[in-house]
């Protein structure tokens, strides 16, 4: 019996055609597998906003901060000015506060009201110390960067205590009163330090806080 000879050109066709075929099967599984796969084009958008918390305020947000003054009353009013090396001479002996017969250059603002009042954070920040003073009564010194703090002097109340994260507006106190020659029993001495030096009050309300970083 003759064995019958497959032509040159069987094989390389048969060849060419199985691989075709695996190609094209290979190629379909997988655009079938990618089809059941869904992708969330915001998932790891998603993920950092609902996960991640920022510590700081960014620059934009810092400036968009307004500084308030610590009272709201409308009753309350400036008793004696801050002191200014560079006031005219008048301005500054009003700027002198009295103590046993001494005069003291005024380090901040006493506000002083007809009737108690409640005192404010001027802006966001911790309490890093509450305690009295024998002169000036209670006390409460608030921290609202390594460069610039706050200080609420002679209040009859303290309403949080030491290491409270505190926001602009939140009551700290109420007025009280202190040693100081003729001073009302509801008052607030209020003091501002900027790198360790004391500025005007009446200016810091006004400032931009992003410049006082």
């Amino acid at each position: 019996m003759k064995k019958r000879k497959l032509k040159g050109f069987v094989l390389p066709t048969v060849y060419v055609l199985v691989i075709g075929i695996l190609f094209i099967s290979i190629s379909f599984l997988g655009s079938a597998l990618q089809n059941q796969i869904k992708y969330d084009d915001n998932l790891s958008v998603s993920a950092l906003e609902d996960e991640v918390t920022p510590v700081i305020k960014n620059e934009e947000n810092v400036s968009d901060v307004k500084i308030v003054k610590p009272f709201s009353s409308e009753k309350v009013s400036v008793s004696k000015s801050y002191y200014n090396k560079d006031d005219d001479e008048t301005t500054q002996q009003s700027s002198l506060v009295y103590y046993e017969q001494t005069y003291l250059q005024n380090s901040g603002i006493l506000y002083s009201s007809s009737e108690v009042f409640d005192v404010l954070s001027t802006y966001d920040g911790t309490v890093t110390n509450v305690s009295e003073d024998e002169i000036l009564g209670k006390f409460v010194e608030v921290t609202h960067n390594p460069n610039l703090k706050t200080v609420y002097y002679s209040l009859s109340e303290v309403n949080v205590n030491k290491d409270d994260v505190i926001s602009a507006g939140d009551i700290i106190g109420k007025s009280g009163d202190n040693l100081l020659d003729g001073e009302s029993e509801n008052c607030l001495l209020f003091e501002v330090y900027y790198n360790g030096n004391t500025i005007d009050p009446e200016e810091f309300y006004s400032m931009n806080i992003a410049d006082l970083q």
